[in-house]
């Protein structure tokens, strides 16, 4: 069955369908090679003499079909279709309509590049380099391990032999026998069978590692694995793991059903983690914390990405997608449940708030492009599955599933939720079930309104005009899609919940907004007070005010009567309006002058963002310094009242705070803080004790840009000498933000030196150099230089590849433009394609954006 007679991907034939796979692996660590064998019992439901699976950098040996109660058969042949990633296998005589069993031998290779079964390294506390095996599945990448039917609604069971040598680790989906000795310095470790699962969820593990143990309430056993020496650091992981299965057993009303769950940390892995049905696999510096170096951002992250793991043990796991156009389902719930568990297990850290940042403004930046697309996406080759893994299949999606929370109801949100979960439990869902049990639930047409979300592209600007009188007010609302691109005659409506709070009253307004105007009575509206829309910012929407309505909500962000959600969105708001050119650049930067005396950490985040992007922007331009000057003075005084040092017992997201304050300041030339880092580092040099996990980041940061040559060095040197993978991570960004040309490419050429940076880390330091104002240009001539390399390591899929070329978005000419163009049509890349065109879109808004602005910002600057 193909999905149009124009492409070239094919689903398999349904003609044969396996039930269970029995799966032995020899892993050969030192040749970086791997032997197997696989038994599928499958059903044959059309007569057929060739049984087509997919298999891709695997040789296969013989291969056999012993139908049930009959005699076995060996193939006539087998060929191989790369194009399609497939393997079909020829017997001389049809195979029976029923059960058989299918044996299939092969060889394989433990590749380089963090997909299928791959060759990871590590040294232990001598700096003797080990070897160990670990797997990355998803999306397509079962295949390359063994033969199998790599599709996720294809599912099947699974019981798994790994031969290993003696004093190794094996971890797999279900918890492991005791090791069997094998033969000469071997053993065999078995593992029971799975639950009926697809193949992108099974995971394979083989090295020296070490766990840590704990049991949920349930009985539930949870472990958390790390290389030898280290597993120390998974405790706090492990505390929050045991945590949370009991937040998600209670909340979905199903619980957990494996025996054992494992979190494993690997040396190298590409992306941040991923969800194997029972065995959870991350970056180190995902997933270890250790008390006396990592930050409390790093504890925060972790929290969020094992919550994010855990929530697919529901989602995606225990009910799956179809097909990989659902990816969402996957994500999005994935990405709006870790936030609803983290709020729950660590109030105070304002997680909500957190989200409008972190999950709803990456969202629209997105999807406020041309070339954006929506959240289900029809995916025809796989080169487009890898394309979803993006803010809209994550963010965006997490965000409309807030909105949707908020607009049914928290009660009648988890009923419908679960009522899906029973439904649908072990085998695969689509969206418009989810939505049917919604709607049931809530009792309300949930399909037609969240079909104007998940099926078309893009979001609206919603312009609010508000008519007082005295009996409170009416707010006259317009809906039009929103583009970077500026003001536009799309026609897209969306069906969209509307919340208005007013100054003085804890009574909202609210209506579902379908049409392309409404006008809805406010009233708790009194005199002249403010009026805001999107109450709480849980909508996905931006708004515009009349200058009036306006300038009474700036007011409030300055008495501080404004809740934090809903400054924090006042001020994404009208930043996103000025760079799609509704409104000049000033007005952005005058609503940030009222912000000088807030104290929140989130909005200081996205605010140190935004001034940091119209810096970047500004890169060439002749009023740079006082741009500079301008965002220093903003930041000056939030810096001065976080101050350096840390009281006891100081609250999460007031050391939070610190470290964007500092950074901020630092970054746009405050003196004082620039000669404070530089003697931190200084001092740290001496006595690493001496410096606080919380400050190494934009100390490291800050000493690099006022750095020479003697400090790269010694920088360089202690990323290679540090154990801990974030201390690591923290040097390679810190290598990224020096100011001399030479330096960024010294640190440019280690990236592609494996022996230096693992390939996992090196587009961080890409996009670091890419970053720096003055290394966007050096690391597009680098890129290009060595694009058949990262092409090699990145285009397999993944995140990696799209991160690259969404380095070229930050040029803002058209030579720029046409050279990007000009390369990429050079050097096809079809797992970025979207990537490339959304960076094309984004120089172009570039150049736009500051042939509208550069003389009025000069002007307003002087």
């Amino acid at each position: 069955m193909t999905t149009n007679e124009n492409d070239r991907f094919t689903l398999l034939p349904r003609s044969v369908r396996p039930s269970h796979y029995k799966l032995e692996l020899t892993p050969d660590l030192g040749k970086a090679t791997f032997t197997g064998s696989v038994a599928i019992d499958v059903l044959v439901t059309e007569i057929t003499n060739v049984v087509v699976l997919n298999a891709i950098e695997l040789e296969l040996g013989s291969a056999t079909f012993t139908p049930r109660g009959g005699e076995t058969s060996a193939s006539t042949g087998i060929t191989y279709n790369e194009d399609e990633e497939t393997a079909s296998i020829s017997f001389g005589e049809p195979l029976p309509v029923g059960s058989g069993t299918l044996e299939i031998s092969f060889t394989g290779i433990l590749n380089d590049q963090l997909h299928g079964f791959y060759l990871s390294t590590f040294r232990d506390k001598n700096g003797v380099e080990r070897r160990m095996a670990a797997t990355q599945f998803e999306a397509s990448d079962a295949r390359r391990c063994f033969p199998c039917w790599d599709e996720p609604a294809i599912k099947a069971t699974f019981q798994v032999d790994l031969i290993i040598p003696e004093g190794f680790s094996a971890i797999s989906n279900t918890l492991e026998s005791a090791p069997e000795p094998e033969g000469p310095g071997t053993q065999r470790v078995s593992f029971p069978t799975t639950p009926i699962m697809s193949t992108y969820l099974l995971a394979f593990i083989v090295g020296e590692m070490e766990s840590i143990e704990a049991r949920s309430a349930n009985g539930t056993l949870n472990r958390v694995w790390a290389t030898i020496g280290q597993v120390e650091l998974g405790e706090f992981a492990l505390e929050t793991s045991v945590r949370l299965l009991d937040y998600y057993n209670n909340y979905f009303g199903v619980d957990y059903p494996l025996s054992k769950l494992d979190h494993i940390a690997l040396p190298d892995f590409a992306a941040g983690a991923m969800e194997n049905w029972g065995a959870v696999t991350y970056r180190e510096v995902a997933l270890l914390f250790d008390p006396a170096s990592s930050s409390p951002g790093t504890r925060q992250r972790i929290v969020e990405i094992v919550a994010h793991e855990m929530a697919h043990m529901w989602f995606g796991d225990l009910v799956t997608m179809a097909w990989w156009n659902d990816l969402w389902l996957n994500e999005s719930f994935a990405s709006w449940m870790a936030a609803k568990a983290a709020d729950t297990l660590f109030p105070d850290w304002a997680i909500w708030t957190q989200f409008i940042a972190t999950d709803v403004a990456p969202g629209m930046g997105l999807d406020g492009l041309e070339n954006s697309h929506p959240i289900e996406s029809e995916v025809r080759n796989p080169n487009e599955v890898s394309q979803l893994f993006d803010a809209i299949s994550y963010e965006k999606g997490a965000s409309i599933l807030r909105m949707l929370e908020q607009h049914i109801g928290p009660d009648a949100f988890r009923s419908g939720l679960n009522n899906y979960m029973r439904e649908f439990a072990y085998s695969n869902a689509e969206g418009a079930d989810l939505w049917r049990a919604m709607g049931d639930a809530a009792r309300q047409d949930i399909p037609g309104m969240m079909d104007s979300w998940v099926k078309q592209v893009g979001y609206p600007v919603v312009t609010a005009e508000t008519t007082r009188g005295d009996s409170g007010a009416s707010v006259s609302l317009t809906q039009r899609r929103f583009l970077y691109s500026g003001p536009n005659d799309d026609e897209t409506l969306w069906h969209v919940p509307v919340r208005i709070t007013t100054q003085g009253s804890a009574d909202e307004a609210r209506a579902l907004f379908t049409g392309r105007t409404e006008t809805i009575d406010v009233p708790s509206a009194s005199g002249d007070g403010w009026i805001k829309v999107n109450a709480g910012g849980t909508g996905f929407y931006r708004v515009g005010y009349q200058q009036d309505e306006l300038d009474r909500l700036i007011a409030a962000v300055r008495t501080g009567e404004l809740s934090a959600p809903d400054r924090l969105t006042l001020l994404e708001d009208t930043y996103a309006l000025a760079r799609a050119r509704h409104i000049p650049a000033r007005n952005y930067l005058e609503l940030a002058q009222a912000y000088t005396d807030d104290e929140d950490y989130t909005i200081w985040a996205a605010m140190a963002s935004q001034l940091g992007a119209i810096e970047a922007l500004s890169r060439n331009e002749p009023y740079l310094e006082r741009y500079q000057e301008f965002a220093r003075g903003l930041t000056q005084t939030i810096a001065g009242k976080v101050g350096w040092e840390q009281p006891e017992n100081e609250a999460h997201l007031r050391t939070l705070l610190r470290a964007v304050a500092l950074s901020a300041a630092g970054g746009f030339g405050d003196e004082a803080v620039l000669s404070e880092a530089a003697a931190r580092f200084a001092r740290f040099l001496e006595d690493e004790s001496s410096l606080r996990p919380d400050l190494r980041a934009l100390v490291y940061n800050l000493a690099a840009d006022q750095g020479n040559d003697e400090t790269f060095e010694t920088m360089k040197r202690l990323e290679r000498e540090f154990d801990l993978q974030e201390e690591k991570v923290r040097m390679q960004m810190a290598l990224t933000q020096f100011s001399q040309p030479e330096l960024l490419q010294r640190a440019l050429d280690m990236s592609v030196d494996q022996d230096q940076i693992r390939v996992q880390d090196a587009p961080r330091i890409l996009m670091g150099v890419g970053g720096n104002l003055r290394g966007l240009s050096l690391t597009w001539e680098f890129m290009k230089s060595n694009w058949p390399e990262l092409e090699r390591r990145y285009a397999g899929g993944g995140f990696a590849i799209m991160r690259l070329v969404s380095i070229t978005g930050g040029f803002a000419t058209e030579e720029a433009a046409q050279d990007v163009r000009s390369f990429f049509e050079e050097h096809p890349t079809p797992a970025a394609t979207r990537a490339i065109q959304q960076s094309l879109e984004r120089i172009e808004l570039n150049r736009l954006w500051l042939e509208r602005n550069r003389n009025e910002l000069a002007e307003w600057l002087t």
